[in-house]
């Protein structure tokens, strides 16, 4: 593991810079595990032992793994779509090994396999730069359709979550519908009378870049020549994506009753949560998934910022599918990088 962290660090010029970010990532997962576990260990051990099903859990990685090679599979139709040839084995060992790297640097994933194939096939990286970009918008497009399918289907859960949120934070003579319609109305007006300063900030320039990003790569697709098993592995990546998900509803009781809606309901917040810079997605996946797993009403479920010391199924469920899937990219991610090191001393 530590030739691992030596060798990742040593692809990219700023050494000092990704050895600070992965001991802060480190020192925040660990911060992260002591504070809800450290203190009762046994709680979490007990329940752990005595409430789950490993059998899903074992298929939530194995979906996950397939997920993987789809990714890596369908990188190499983008590859080649730019002129450069690679095999499955190197591609699928750099999106695996990516998925190792985010877990220690939040977003270096995109970073750590354009460096690792370009090292290994010899790829410019700022192609495959590209190659990534597209996957990227895809994968937005995606959620962004799931988002709003989750919308349409689970409209009751998500107006009951927010009527039993605001019980608890308005008084009885409060109006909060007409304060929101007032504070819309008041950064609309702003946002046109200082319409010409806003241009001028940074960050609009890259929001517009990002849409003319969206737009060109969207166009780019027409040039791919395989475009059906491009499709295709698209449609399993997401597929697996939330089956991994879904499979684990059966590994303790309480969520076993949930159904497919549930599942994509999950599946694009705890997207959210992955998507959120955080080592690995650590906190903020277990966050968001446990805030959706008590608005489908899942039994006995609370939303808890405490330590974990005693049985909360809200909680539990997503630790299982995010430790399930940190063990297979720590697996994959280190295999991955044997074989592209080997290949780069062979040659």
């Amino acid at each position: 593991m530590i030739i691992l962290f030596y060798n990742f660090i040593a692809m990219n010029k700023n050494n000092k810079s990704n050895l600070v970010k992965v001991f802060i990532s480190i020192i925040l997962i660990g911060s992260f595990i002591y504070y809800f576990f450290g203190k009762n260990p046994e709680r979490l051990f007990n329940d752990l032992l005595n409430k789950v099903d490993y059998l899903y859990v074992i298929l939530s990685i194995i979906f996950g793994g397939i997920a993987y090679i789809s990714r890596g599979i369908r990188w190499i139709i983008l590859i080649n779509a730019i002129g450069h040839q690679v095999s499955k084995k190197h591609t699928i060992s750099a999106v695996s090994f990516s998925y190792f790297a985010n877990l220690f640097i939040p977003r270096a994933g995109e970073i750590a396999r354009c460096t690792a194939l370009k090292k290994s096939d010899d790829i410019p990286v700022d192609k495959l730069f590209g190659t990534i970009l597209i996957e990227r918008i895809i994968d937005f497009v995606f959620l962004i359709f799931f988002g709003i399918l989750c919308i349409v289907l689970k409209s009751s859960e998500i107006n009951n979550s927010i009527n039993s949120y605001n019980k608890l934070v308005k008084n009885d003579d409060s109006n909060i519908g007409t304060l929101s319609i007032i504070i819309i109305f008041v950064f609309i007006t702003a946002g046109y009378i200082f319409k010409n300063k806003i241009k001028k900030l940074k960050i609009y320039s890259k929001i517009i870049a990002f849409f003319i990003g969206i737009k060109e790569g969207l166009k780019s697709i027409k040039k791919i020549d395989n475009k059906f098993m491009f499709w295709v592995h698209t449609v399993i990546i997401w597929v697996m994506y939330f089956a991994m998900t879904a499979i684990c509803f059966f590994a303790i009781p309480e969520t076993s009753n949930l159904n497919i809606s549930d599942g994509l309901f999950l599946l694009v917040i705890g997207g959210v949560g992955m998507v959120i810079p955080s080592p690995g997605g650590i906190g903020t996946y277990h966050f968001l998934v446990m805030i959706g797993l008590v608005a489908i009403q899942v039994p006995k479920g609370i939303i808890s910022l405490n330590p974990y010391d005693e049985y909360n199924p809200a909680f539990l469920f997503p630790f299982i599918v995010h430790s399930a899937q940190t063990l297979l990219a720590l697996l994959s991610g280190a295999v991955g990088f044997y074989i592209l090191f080997k290949n780069k001393k062979t040659n």
